[in-house]
């Protein structure tokens, strides 16, 4: 590590004290007693390798024929690879190998084969609980994670054998419901251990995760090829076996035709032959026989839909056939791929639970939690805990003014709740609008030209109103067919700007049929990187009947795409305007669990190119898939900072660089790898320039929730009030770490962001970093109203979501499990760069 680098974490310098005081309830409950002594840790494995999800099984067979070993010792088992007990084993040399026989759950009399497991414990350490009590007591201010960790499993250790683990959170089927594509959700609990200010915590919350549902594995199958189940009347094509074997692979079942035998099984795969025509070994001897003929003489079962495959049960080499109408798929089992429009639509509506009814959830959780038929292993481990909610002492920040040009009949405003309008409002910059055209993506029987005229006077009388004139003559409108040439289409427009304007255009409007992402990735690929033209893109439903609200929104898009600034907040960013100062935020987006492994994530960074933070350039990279820390920083950094001396005529002398994404388990690689490469960047822009960095990690991914105790400090739906921070109690007992809710509540329970200060050169105090993150919220130029995270970070996930339509080996039709088609060695994907003249605009918006 550079020795310019400081290892350690940056201390709280303070807690905040301006701003309006308020008591809250939080979700954390607090650990009130905890074992003394020692508690032993052994390592565990299991031979051979098996699924995560078998190895509580594994690991309760030992416990069950380990009595004696174990005697009144209560083992504890995270489920993976470690091991906790209150006294030591009785082991040789700490380490001892045991032979388990593993026979199926329906074999109850072990008349089967059963698999054979050698599972391996072995001492790796001792963990004094006193070190805890020290750092409880206040005669240490760091607290030992490894107790921490030692309780979190303890606690943990009996919902995991109750519930469906994932995670942190657990399941069951008694609060869920079913989804559109034959999924449901279920709604569980998140629980951890946590430490704060003196004292440690459980953080309980609920959580929501997507199940498959229990049903036939006809039914899937039907509902995989698009059909029901009492229309599938022949064989299946080749395409729609490929369907259906893509929807029930690696599906766990049970089979319904041995009567109350029902036999576990996992779904390897589909067989390309019918039930009638599939042939197999019977036992040991040379004769065969189809799987029909063999069900009817073996069951007495007549299959009733013969010409249907099969379904190829657990290892194929064994040839375990099971026609697909007597295997149920069990419930249980986790649906991990993306969501679609409905789904995710359908899961919102089933998370958004307002404040009052998720902390009564959440307390239903903690006493379910202390309900002393779970508390076996509390006892055993000297465990108390509360099941109040903790009180915890916030502040409100006060909400910023917000500006626009002098000219307007509004120049200014004080937010109301995070939120405004733009009435009478004239955008603070505007550049001149000289030409545009049209694009529609329907034929004209589907969409009526008047009605397109309408919207674009309806949009032209919006921005003109709102100080960005549009081009007086109509723009060149022309229908063009989705399923076309992009490129084409997108380039005649343009020739029909410039023909009708005299010049090229410096925006095109594309109306498209619908919401799919195909379309709309085609054209932002052409427009950005090939033609050089920001595009806007509306969907036809708004345009058929458009309202001012929705050109309003329209119009602040394309004011930045031309270049324009929609607000600022004067000297309330004294941060940046007094001294050269750039705002960084950066974002790593990665490829969906159930895509091509080989697709690469994709890295944005972006920075401030004025002294308003109204203006952000974008830097975009490709790495390799799943990799969070960024490989490139040092390229990126030096590109935006050539790009800001560009813009304004100098070098920042300070940066604040918000980090979206990292985990606190990742923030020694932040610190050894980003901020070394970014004091890197600095040395090779010019020798000896250094200016001051300050570097926040941003994290969403929390179950951290806030409660108003009294109506005064609420907003209208019940959520704490914008501008609420809480950076004491159970934020880190010493590290430089906040809470902040920056927004409104729209629906459900508002969630707060967590911003962790990991370097600081600038040395902030807890009010100068809080106030000014708040305040920057208030300029994601989008909306008007304040937004959940700074809107650097916000612009740079735009940004990385948008290059994913730039890699090479994407085409219009591919999927997102298209494969690479590049013939690149390392199976990664290259990216096609951003037109230069486009890059000083914020196209991504």
């Amino acid at each position: 590590m550079s020795a310019l680098i400081k290892p350690a974490l940056p201390k709280r310098p303070d807690t905040l004290k301006s701003g309006r005081p308020v008591t809250l309830d939080s979700n954390f409950f607090v650990v009130r007693h905890v074992l003394d002594g020692i508690i032993y840790q052994y390592d565990v494995s299991i031979e051979p390798e098996i699924p995560s999800s078998r190895c509580r099984e594994i690991f309760r067979s030992w416990e069950t024929d380990n009595k004696e070993l174990l005697q009144n010792i209560l083992p504890v088992y995270d489920g993976r690879s470690t091991m906790y007990t209150r006294k030591k084993l009785n082991i040789e040399k700490d380490v001892q190998k045991f032979d388990l026989k593993i026979y199926k759950k329906e074999d109850k009399e072990k008349r089967g084969r059963p698999q054979n497991f050698v599972f391996t414990i072995k001492k790796v350490g001792e963990i004094d609980m006193n070190r805890l009590h020290m750092f409880l007591n206040g005669k240490v201010n760091t607290c030992p994670e490894e107790t921490i960790m030692a309780i979190d499993i303890i606690l943990r250790n009996k919902p995991s054998l109750i519930f469906t683990p994932i995670g942190r959170c657990f399941f069951n089927r008694e609060d869920y419901q079913a989804a559109y594509g034959g999924i449901e959700f279920w709604r569980g609990y998140y629980q951890s251990v946590r430490a704060g200010n003196g004292k440690i915590f459980i953080n309980m919350d609920i959580a929501a995760a997507s199940f498959y549902e229990p049903a036939p594995a006809l039914k899937i199958l039907a509902r995989a090829i698009g059909r029901d189940e009492r229309d599938i009347r022949g064989p299946l094509s080749e395409g729609e076996i490929k369907k259906a074997e893509r929807e029930l692979k690696n599906l766990k079942f049970v089979t319904t035709h041995s009567g109350g035998k029902r036999r576990r099984y996992k779904i390897s795969g589909i067989t390309t032959v019918p039930a009638d025509q599939l042939t197999f070994q019977i036992g040991k001897t040379d004769q065969k026989d189809s799987v029909y003929n063999y069900f009817q003489n073996r069951y007495g079962i007549r299959l009733r839909f013969p010409y249907l495959p099969c379904i190829i049960a657990d290892n194929p080499k064994k040839h375990i056939y099971m026609p697909i109408e007597v295997c149920e798929v069990i419930e249980g089992q986790r649906f991990s791929r993306k969501l679609n429009e409905k789904q995710t639509s359908d899961m919102i509506k089933f998370t958004c639970v307002p404040p009052n009814k998720r902390a009564d959830a959440i307390l239903k959780g903690i006493n379910t939690l202390s309900d002393p038929l779970n508390s076996e292993y509390h006892e055993a481990y000297e465990i108390e805990f509360d099941t109040n909610m903790t009180s915890v002492n916030a502040h409100v920040l006060p909400e910023p003014r917000v500006y626009y040009n002098q000219r307007g009949h509004e120049r200014s405003i004080k937010p109301s709740f995070g939120k405004w309008n733009l009435k009478d409002k004239v955008l603070a910059r505007c550049n001149e609008f000289k030409s545009w055209a049209v694009v529609v993506f329907l034929p004209d029987y589907k969409m009526n030209p008047n009605q397109v005229m309408n919207f674009i006077r309806t949009l032209k009388d919006t921005c003109d109103a709102e100080g960005m004139p549009t081009p007086q003559r109509d723009p060149p409108i022309m229908n063009a067919n989705p399923n076309g040439n992009i490129k084409n289409i997108l380039a005649q427009s343009y020739q029909d700007a410039h023909s009708c304007y005299g010049c090229p255009p410096q925006l095109i409007l594309c109306i498209l049929p619908d919401t799919k992402a195909a379309l709309y990735n085609s054209i932002k690929r052409v427009s950005d990187t090939e033609l050089g033209v920001p595009t806007q893109c509306v969907q036809s439903i708004k345009v058929q009947k458009p309202n001012r609200m929705y050109c309003a929104n329209v119009s602040l898009k394309m004011n930045v795409k031309l270049g324009g600034v929609n607000s600022y907040l004067g000297d309330q960013l004294k941060f940046v305007t007094e001294r050269p100062t750039m705002i960084f935020g950066a974002d790593v987006t990665h490829p969906p669990p159930d895509g091509d492994p080989n697709r690469s994530s994709i890295v944005s960074v972006v920075g401030s190119m004025d002294a308003q933070c109204a203006r952000f350039a974008a830097a975009l990279r490709t790495q390799q898939a799943k990799l969070e820390i960024i490989q490139d920083i040092k390229n990126m950094v030096k590109e935006l900072l050539v790009a800001f001396h560009k813009a304004t005529g100098t070098k920042p002398e300070r940066i604040l660089f918000y980090r979206d994404g990292i985990s606190e388990g990742q923030f020694n690689d932040a610190l050894r790898i980003e901020i070394r490469d970014i004091f890197a960047a600095f040395e090779e822009l010019e020798s000896g320039y250094r200016p001051k960095l300050t570097y926040v990690v941003v994290q969403k991914r929390h179950h951290a929730k806030f409660f108003p105790r009294n109506r005064e400090d609420a907003d209208r739906s019940g959520n704490v009030l914008p501008g609420t921070v809480v950076d004491t109690t159970v934020t880190h007992p010493s590290n430089f770490d906040f809470y902040l809710c920056s927004h409104a509540g729209l629906q459900g329970t508002s969630k707060p962001s967590h911003y962790y200060v990991i370097y600081d050169e600038n040395n902030f105090n807890s009010e100068g970093l809080q106030s000014l993150t708040y305040n920057l919220c208030y300029l994601y130029c989008r909306a008007t109203c304040s937004v959940s995270i700074p809107p650097p970070v916000y612009y740079a996930h735009l940004a990385a979501s948008r290059a994913r339509c730039y890699l090479k080996g994407w085409d219009d039709t591919a999927s997102e499990t298209s494969s690479n088609r590049n013939g690149d060695p390392n199976n990664n994907y290259n990216l096609t760069q951003v037109v230069p003249n486009l890059r000083k605009f914020m196209y991504y918006m």
